[in-house]
């Protein structure tokens, strides 16, 4: 008899190739390849959604062995394709499918509306992507791995660049393949260091040999894959090309980015740090993480702020969010390498349930920013503005994600950011004053930039869609996004929601795998300690939230009928906005998105390097004449990482490769002696190594 696993395996491949057939091959109307590829790629997720669901259910281990003739990697197994899945991979397969799901629902209406050519193979790419995903969180052994990671680089590489008529997406593309190719190098090496060590090519047969590795190896191996792992998930200062290539990429493209490719980077190092190399787990390893992970979360936040595209705003705070991420890992590394695995399952639940939360809102607020700039043109929030008034849905799910990511309850994101400080707060427990005071100061970074991306979101929603239109494109915004679209980020803020409100409907799922990952008992989180407090079924709490929201429910809808059956209760009068005395308030008026960050910029000059620009008033603007006085003001901030760290690099490799191939004489001679020479130093090494005659 067949196993349910692999019927959903064979349909979620299969409806991904389809998917991308039907949007590259296909030769029929434009339109209508682009639906029946979105269409198949959705059957797809929905197919791994409810693999990975099954798997977590289930509980264990489920792979399987594809022999490849003549290929023998682990010295006579003739395994190199293996597909394997287990807790682990089943958290992020279900974060895959179901954010996935909801990107291909709403861009049914994009590809629509902000998609002007090539909808077919831009549909196609789409579910060939999610299906490299899907590889690489099911990959049992290196081989597969790598060329899973690999295509999810070159896939997501042609997206970025899907709309190359511009210089600017063009240089986003090379940068983000030049150092997702970096990134793959770092992770190749960390694994083929795994391989040799353990004398095993499959994940599963890693961990059991660890213990026998020196720390210098397993450290090297960890450093590897934190440079690898950390650089696709956009750790700082790894992060750079995350900022250029999702302002780039059309922005169903970069919802499935933010909200799950840069989850692989924290699958692996979880897969690596935590799976095969916890046993060995190192004390610096955690201290590592953690300090990479606040710098990320601070430097990531106060770039936002100062940003005036509001994808490049998005892209930051993704900087931001993986650093919480990395915090948390680091934290547990810690409790781990201390002894202490009830507090390690508590500091990765935090890591992994905040991974999933920030896939949910990413993705949704990814989406609604892609409907505001498709409808006005423009990624500029000076020229966005006043389109709560003719895209009100859009403006509300928007806010929706807003609350969420700024960590403000009943929403998911408050959750794992709670779960984080509960494990911050637990390091006075271990006896270890270091330990404590290195904890305290992360909980204060993590303070902070709760904090100020409260106030970067203040200014991404309230620039961009309240107050009067700024341009007369954004005047000339007449309907709300296509209904899709709106469907889609209705189903993420819908689970943002749930999450914050019953958080033990994802922390229940989660605490099996984690307790596996640490070597604890099975996390309990409804009987006391840290977890005890969320609310849960049958408990206190729990009742109370539902009970809250029900209530929340039932005056919406309460206040909803009485505005619509007794118009006479509540009249509907029009009349001027109060405009505290002056006469004729314009868009000129409003505060813009330079003119909001400035009070933060100056408070942290030091981080800054900005450029004010100013324009002089054309004239004067109403009968006071106001505005005669008053121009237009910008600020443009520098990035000096990318100016003086990365181009300077990126020149220098250049001018090592122009010199390198000067060795390309073209002469059959030459080759011929570089071939002897190579054989000559191959010999003598081989002497030293073995110590005898060759």
């Amino acid at each position: 008899m067949t196993s349910p696993d692999l019927l959903l395996l064979a349909l979620s491949v299969s409806a991904f190739a389809a998917s991308t057939l039907a949007g590259l091959v296909d030769r029929g109307e434009e339109p209508r390849r682009g639906r029946v590829s979105l269409g198949l790629a959705l059957l797809g997720a929905g197919a791994g959604g409810v693999w990975a669901a099954w798997r977590l259910v289930e509980g264990g281990t489920w792979t399987l062995d594809l022999a490849l003739p003549g290929f023998t990697p682990s010295g006579g197994a003739p395994t190199a394709l293996q597909v394997s899945i287990g807790p682990l991979g089943s958290v992020f397969l279900l974060l895959e499918s179901v954010v996935g799901g909801a990107v291909l629902l709403a861009s049914l209406g994009y590809l629509r509306e902000h998609v002007h050519e090539r909808r077919g193979s831009l549909a196609g790419m789409l579910g060939l992507f999610l299906l490299s995903l899907e590889l690489v969180v099911t990959s049992g052994t290196v081989f597969l791995f790598m060329v899973a990671w690999e295509g999810m680089t070159l896939v997501s590489y042609f997206l970025v660049v899907h709309e190359h008529g511009s210089w600017e997406v063009r240089r986003a593309g090379l940068f983000y393949l030049v150092m997702s190719h970096v990134a793959g190098a770092a992770v190749l090496t960390s694994l083929l260091l795994l391989a040799v060590g353990t004398g095993s090519w499959t994940f599963a047969g890693m961990a059991p040999e660890v213990s026998h590795l020196g720390g210098w190896w397993t450290g090297a191996i960890f450093l590897a894959a934190t440079l690898g792992f950390g650089t696709k998930a956009g750790l700082v200062p790894l992060h750079v090309w995350l900022p250029e290539a999702h302002p780039a990429a059309p922005s169903n493209v970069s919802a499935l980015m933010s909200g799950v490719m840069i989850k692989m980077g924290v699958y692996g190092l979880v897969l690596v740090g935590f799976e095969i190399l916890g046993p060995t787990a190192s004390l610096w390893w955690g201290f590592l993480l953690l300090v990479l992970g606040a710098t990320s979360a601070l430097v990531g936040v106060l770039n936002a702020i100062a940003q005036q595209d509001l994808k490049r705003l998005l892209a930051f705070s993704s900087v931001e969010n993986v650093g919480i991420i990395f915090m948390a890992l680091g934290v547990a590394l810690v409790f781990l390498s201390l002894g202490l695995p009830a507090l390690a399952g508590l500091a990765l639940l935090a890591a992994l349930f905040h991974s999933f939360s920030h896939g949910l809102f990413k993705s949704l607020l990814f989406l609604g920013a892609g409907a505001a700039t498709g409808a006005v043109g423009t990624r500029d929030m000076e020229r966005l503005g006043g389109l709560a008034r003719p895209m009100p849905s859009t403006s509300l799910l928007f806010l929706g994600g807003a609350l969420a990511i700024s960590a403000l309850p009943p929403f998911n994101g408050f959750v794992g950011e709670w779960l984080l400080f509960q494990a911050l707060f637990a390091s006075f427990t271990t006896g270890s004053l270091a330990t404590e005071l290195t904890f305290t100061a992360a909980a204060g970074v993590l303070a902070l930039a709760s904090g100020l991306a409260a106030y970067a979101f203040v200014k991404a929603f309230g620039v961009s869609f309240l107050a009067h239109p700024r341009t007369l494109e954004a005047a000339a915004v007449k309907a709300d996004a296509p209904g899709t679209m709106r469907g889609g980020m209705a189903l993420l803020l819908g689970l943002c929601l749930l999450l914050g409100v019953a958080p033990f409907l994802l922390l229940g799922p989660l605490s099996a795998p984690v307790a596996g990952l640490v070597g604890a008992p099975a996390l309990d989180y409804g009987s006391g300690g840290p977890l005890g407090e969320l609310p849960r079924p049958g408990s206190q709490g729990g009742s109370l939230a539902i009970g809250v929201v029900a209530l929340l429910l039932a005056g919406g809808i309460l206040v909803a009928w009485v505005l619509r059956r007794a118009p006479s209760v509540v009249a509907a009068r029009s009349g001027p906005t109060w405009d505290c005395g002056m006469d004729a308030p314009t868009a000129r008026m409003e505060y813009t998105a330079s003119g909001y960050a400035q009070p933060m910029m100056r408070l942290f000059a030091g981080f800054y390097r900005a450029r004010p620009h100013t324009e002089p008033a054309s004239g004067a603007s109403g009968r006071s004449g106001v505005l005669s006085r008053i121009g237009r003001y910008e600020m443009e901030v520098e990035y000096p990482l990318l100016g003086e760290l990365f181009l300077p690099l990126s020149r220098g490799v250049e001018r090592l490769g122009s010199r390198i191939s000067r060795l390309q004489s073209g002469g059959i001679h030459t080759y011929l002696g570089y071939m002897v020479l190579t054989l000559v130093v191959l010999l003598i090494l081989l002497r030293i190594a073995g110590g005898g005659s060759p």
